[in-house]
């Protein structure tokens, strides 16, 4: 479980039928997932007197950070239209995920970063009124990606190399009245894969992130 923090920026001339926009979000946890030590390996550090081996019954945990950015266009964005209607977005758009992982004991072991940028497009369908209803649908384009994973092992921290740019996508709904609005978001993120002969390679995984926001509109 994160808390997310989100702000949001739009510019729309009166006389013009769309509005610029950009927007950022943050989340970080405030609570570690337990890690299924029989489908997750590492490389064992060197050992000395100050870093033991970890034992194979230790319990270890998960904590995930990340950040995103959007930046675009939405269409049919004029405040006086009373039916519904579609509303074009095009965006560029930029996501980074962190996953930590440590023990119990606090000791930090290794930290996958995954950071994904490139074009976002999609539609929404506006139901203006009292209380207005905005659902929202987008596929992401990564036009650039990379995994990097850092960790107290020889050869890290090191960038590895990816080898896949895979679609992803995001899906909303908020529902607004007055100043005051509440959304429901969805994102579904398939982040790269990595082979790194210098360190251990990270096979290909989805991330899908189900999140919620009460918002004020200023």
């Amino acid at each position: 479980m994160t808390i997310d923090l989100a702000a949001e920026i739009s510019f729309q001339n009166p006389e013009k039928n769309n509005k610029q926009f950009i927007a950022l979000k943050t989340m970080g946890n405030i609570a570690g997932t337990s890690i299924d030590r029989s489908t997750y390996t590492f490389i064992e550090p060197p050992i000395n007197n100050f870093n033991q081996p970890i034992q194979p019954n230790e319990e270890l945990q998960a904590k995930y950070r990340g950040a995103e950015a959007e930046a675009g266009f939405i269409w049919n964005t004029n405040k006086n239209k009373k039916q519904i209607h579609l509303s074009p977005v095009l965006s560029f758009y930029s996501r980074s995920l962190a996953r930590k992982i440590s023990s119990l004991k606090s000791e930090y072991i290794e930290e996958e970063k995954y950071s994904l940028h490139g074009i976002s497009a999609g539609m929404g369908f506006v139901k203006p009124g009292k209380t207005t209803i905005h659902l929202q649908a987008q596929v992401f384009q990564p036009l650039y990606d990379q995994v990097t994973l850092y960790g107290r092992y020889i050869g890290i921290p090191y960038h590895s190399l990816v080898s896949n740019k895979s679609l992803n996508f995001k899906a909303k709904i908020q529902i607004s009245k007055g100043n005051y609005g509440w959304t429901l978001n969805l994102e579904s993120l398939n982040l790269a894969s990595a082979e790194n002969p210098k360190s251990k390679s990270i096979e290909a995984s989805q991330a899908i992130i189900p999140s919620t926001l009460l918002t004020y509109f200023f």
